[in-house]
C-alpha cells in the first residue's frame, strides 16, 4: 500500500526480495503494490520486473487536472498517461484507485475519472470516497472552511454512477 516507489530503491529492493523469496517458493501467488502516477520511471520498473513483481495499482484520484492541483495531489493526468503506457508497456497488471469527494470534485468530474479510466481498460480499478483524517492538510482545509465533505448520500451516489460505469466496462 501507500507510495511504495516513493521508497529509496534499496528500501523497496529489500522488500521485494522478501516478497519473491515467498513467491519464488510458491507461498504468494502475486505481488501486488500501490504508488502514485509520478513515482514510475523505467528505472523503478525495471527493479520491479528483477523482483517479479505482478500488480501495480496507480492513486490516480482523478483525471481532473483543477481536482489534482486543489487536492496537492503532485501530479497530473498527463502523469498517470504516461505511466500507464509505462506499466503496460512492461507487462504488469494495472490498477487505477479514483478518490470521490476530492476538493472541486463534482459528480461530473467524477464520471469524466471513471469513463476515462475505463478508457484505459485496466483489469482492475478501486474507488475511494474522502474521508478527512485529523492532522492532516484537508483537515485544515475543513477546519477553515475550505472544504465540504460529500454527505452520505452524495458519496454513495457519486460511487454508484462510477461503479456502474467500470462495471459495463468489464473491470
Amino acid at each position: 500500500g501507500g507510495s511504495f516507489t516513493g521508497l529509496s530503491i534499496v528500501e523497496q529492493s529489500s522488500f521485494l526480495a522478501v516478497a519473491d523469496e515467498y513467491k519464488q517458493k510458491g507461498l504468494v501467488d502475486k505481488i501486488h503494490l500501490s504508488t502514485r502516477p509520478d513515482y514510475i520511471d523505467e528505472y523503478i520498473l525495471d527493479n520491479l520486473s528483477s523482483y517479479h513483481v505482478d500488480t501495480i495499482e496507480l492513486g490516480v484520484q482523478s483525471f481532473d487536472d483543477d481536482v489534482l492541483k486543489l487536492s496537492n495531489r503532485g501530479h497530473t493526468s498527463n502523469d498517470v498517461y504516461e505511466a500507464v503506457r509505462l506499466i503496460k508497456r512492461y507487462g504488469f497488471e494495472l490498477g487505477i484507485q479514483l478518490m470521490i469527494g476530492l476538493p472541486g470534485d463534482s459528480l461530473e468530474s467524477c464520471v469524466m475519472s471513471a469513463r476515462k479510466t475505463a478508457e484505459l481498460q485496466p483489469p482492475l480499478a478501486r474507488l475511494y470516497p474522502t474521508i478527512v483524517l485529523d492532522e492532516t492538510e484537508l483537515y485544515e482545509m475543513y477546519m477553515r472552511n475550505e472544504y465540504v465533505p460529500l454527505s452520505r448520500e452524495e458519496a454513495v451516489l457519486r460511487t454508484k454512477e462510477m461503479y456502474k460505469i467500470l462495471d459495463e466496462a468489464g473491470i
